[in-house]
């Protein structure tokens, strides 16, 4: 074993080389998906897993050594279920290729850890690192354990100390690779909330200095409008013109009260409100609005949901998601608003099964100028997100093209008055 330590740490690069090239280089979106798979990601751990199986390092006489395990691990934990079957199929069909002896007990071994990696995979999302790896080391160490039984079944004690050995060394690399995975995802993170900040610092600045020059004149050209129409020398072509003026002055009135929003966001007048009744209060301000554009409107909302929040922005933003939800079906669709807590956190999901977006128009919500409506400006989408981290929350949103559209608002739940 200590006469290929070389060979070991060839190993553990075989393992670390290909994260750092996937981030590098071929890492166009966040991982962690569950129902698509990401092919990037899905062949940067084939090839780490031929690459381990292809050169294994013997312990012993007819006792090999690899890491296989760590990309399977990788594959349920970041990937998705999908993509760790995938992985899992991949390795099984490679040891049988290679004629493992022991290949049904294997499969079993492989088996009882897909189950558990499955269980654990969405409440592994929401941990935090220092939990992810306690959670991971209990999973090797139970490995290990199992392992020594083996040996000891066997009457083979000699070769618990290697057991111990190699899983030291798999846990050293699955541990560095998680942490890397782990702070490249958070340094990516951290790169677009910067890109995006100084975004809406540039347009917060621009709104700012120009929004009150440009209403006072709007102001005066509206009342001068609204005196002219008044004319009775007026014919019907004449009046109709000067209403679309009227109405296309207020459409930009309205524009720029978004940017005046934007500049000079509201962090005072918060409140424990009661978001269960805003939400039915909203739904029933939206009903007229599902009905003239032939959309149904459903709701599950459990009571008694509070946060901390300003009542009127959180309003806001409920109609401006609603109201996209209900613009983005065609006809006769059906818009479906959830709400729940979970874990101290307050869920909010509204769920649409209209024309959905791509996974490029889904990285671009939020950002100023860019809307997927003829007539949209973005403005509003971005004040809601503005709005959702002030609250120290966040505001996810999963969408595919023909299927419709889920925004999920997650925010702190503040069970009481105190809290």
């Amino acid at each position: 074993m200590f006469e290929n330590l070389g060979h070991v740490l060839y190993h553990v690069l075989i393992i670390l080389f290909p994260i750092l090239f996937y981030y590098q280089f071929l890492n166009k979106g966040a991982i962690g998906q569950s129902t698509k798979v990401n092919y990037r990601f899905l062949g940067t751990l084939l090839v780490m897993l031929l690459c381990t199986m292809s050169f294994p390092i013997e312990v012993t006489d007819g006792s090999y050594y690899d890491q296989k395990i760590i990309p399977v691990i990788l594959a349920f934990l970041y990937g998705g279920w999908l993509t760790g079957l995938v992985v899992l199929a991949f390795m099984l069909y490679y040891l049988f290729i290679l004629g493992e002896s022991s290949f049904l007990v294997m499969l079993l071994n492989y088996l009882i850890v897909t189950v558990f990696l499955v269980v654990t995979t969405r409440v592994y999302r929401n941990m935090t690192v220092k939990k992810k790896i306690l959670s991971i080391s209990i999973l090797l160490l139970l490995i290990t354990i199992t392992r020594a039984l083996r040996f000891i079944h066997r009457e083979e004690p000699g070769e618990i100390f290697l057991a111990v050995i190699v899983s030291l060394i798999t846990w050293v690399s699955l541990v560095t690779s998680i942490m890397i995975i782990e702070n490249l995802t958070m340094q990516m993170q951290l790169q677009h909330q910067l890109q995006r900040s100084e975004k809406l610092k540039v347009v917060s600045e621009l709104a700012a200095s120009v929004a009150h020059e440009v209403r006072n004149p709007m102001t005066s050209t509206r009342g001068f409008l609204q005196l002219m129409s008044q004319d009775d020398n007026l014919n019907s072509s004449q009046k109709r013109y000067i209403d679309i003026s009227i109405e296309e002055l207020d459409r930009a009135q309205s524009i720029i009260q978004d940017y005046l929003s934007l500049a000079k966001p509201n962090k005072h007048g918060m409140d424990r409100i009661n978001v269960s009744k805003e939400l039915e209060h909203v739904i029933q301000l939206m009903s007229t609005y599902t009905s003239f554009n032939n959309t149904t409107i459903r709701h599950e909302i459990e009571d008694e949901l509070y946060i901390k929040a300003n009542k009127d922005e959180m309003k806001q933003v409920l109609i401006n998601l609603i109201k996209n939800a209900i613009e983005a079906i065609d006809k006769h669709g059906t818009v479906t608003v959830k709400a729940s807590s979970s874990r101290g956190m307050v869920l909010i999901e509204i769920i649409d099964d209209g024309v959905g977006m791509s996974p490029h128009q889904v990285a671009r919500l939020g950002t100023p100028f860019y809307s997927t409506k003829d007539k949209g400006t973005g403005i509003g989408l971005t004040i809601s997100f503005q709005i959702i981290e002030l609250l120290q929350g966040k505001m996810e949103v999963k969408s595919e093209v023909g299927k419709g559209t889920t925004f999920t608002i997650k925010l702190p739940s503040k069970t009481s008055a105190s809290s």
